[in-house]
């Protein structure tokens, strides 16, 4: 049966009319068809890398900053553990703070190979871990260990003190110096033997009584030397030091230290 004109023309605008042969499609490009983006243009990169910059100048110096706090930190429970291990090794030696061979030599490792030159040559730096008395006391060598060790100004050659004689830390040994009364003693090796403190002489005034700090402690390191700035302020003897009543502090010296090494020790100074 054939159709009449009313239902052709129905058809038609129901189903749309097909394009013509040659003419562009209207029809809507399927979904799975991507659209290319619009790129972004130089200034918009330029804004975008001016922002980074400006974030990062913002950023870096608080970053800085927390990691310097996190040495700090890492520093001053280093100095508490090594501090109970003196006093446990005094409970098991007759109240007797340790005796070593060599300044660096109380405790840390055995670099290899150790820096035995020059003044460094009765640091100890050769002295094995088992001759290292309060190993067996703190466990982990790692402990004589500073985050922030830069060396030492009077030994430049190894980059830190650990890598050149296994241990950050300075402590009083074998004699008095810059008024401070020794604590561990000299086996010989390469001082003359001397004794070692006991606890009960600590105990008199063991808050200001120094037992050791940061290696360049002493005053005959130069101050403005970067080997010597660990945790200091720039030009000011600064250091993190261990006291005998086992606290740890950012202690600031005296700007005359250097002045007083051969001054006997007075425990109503400042520290003695």
């Amino acid at each position: 049966m054939r159709k009449s004109n009313s239902a052709i023309l129905r058809h038609t605008k129901v189903m749309g009319t097909p394009p013509a042969a040659g003419s562009r499609s209207t029809r809507t490009p399927p979904a799975n068809v991507r659209r290319p983006r619009a790129a972004f243009t130089l200034i918009e990169l330029l804004v975008v890398i001016a922002i980074i910059a400006i974030l990062a100048a913002m950023l870096l110096p608080a970053l800085a900053r927390a990691k310097k706090q996190g040495r700090r930190t890492q520093c001053v429970n280093n100095q508490h553990q090594i501090g109970l291990g003196y006093h446990m090794y005094a409970e098991d030696s007759a109240d007797k703070f340790p005796i070593h061979d060599g300044w660096a030599a109380v405790g840390g490792q055995r670099p290899n190979p150790p820096f035995t030159s020059g003044n460094a040559g009765d640091y100890g730096g050769q002295e094995w871990e088992t001759n290292r008395p309060l190993n067996r006391f703190v466990g982990n060598k790692e402990v004589f260990h500073c985050p922030a060790d830069k060396g030492d100004a009077l030994n430049p050659t190894p980059k830190t003190c650990w890598d050149g004689w296994g241990n950050s830390y300075l402590v009083e040994w074998s004699g008095e110096a810059f008024r401070v009364q020794h604590n561990t003693g000299s086996g010989g090796k390469y001082d003359p033997r001397t004794d070692s403190i006991k606890s009960s002489t600590i105990a008199r005034r063991p808050s200001n009584k120094i037992i050791q700090a940061d290696w360049p402690w002493h005053a005959n390191r130069v101050i403005y030397d970067p080997r010597s700035e660990w945790h200091n302020v720039r030009n000011k003897r600064s250091e993190a030091v261990l006291f005998g009543d086992n606290h740890v502090e950012f202690y600031k010296f005296p700007d005359d230290l250097a002045n007083h090494m051969s001054d006997a020790p007075n425990p109503n100074y400042l520290f003695w």
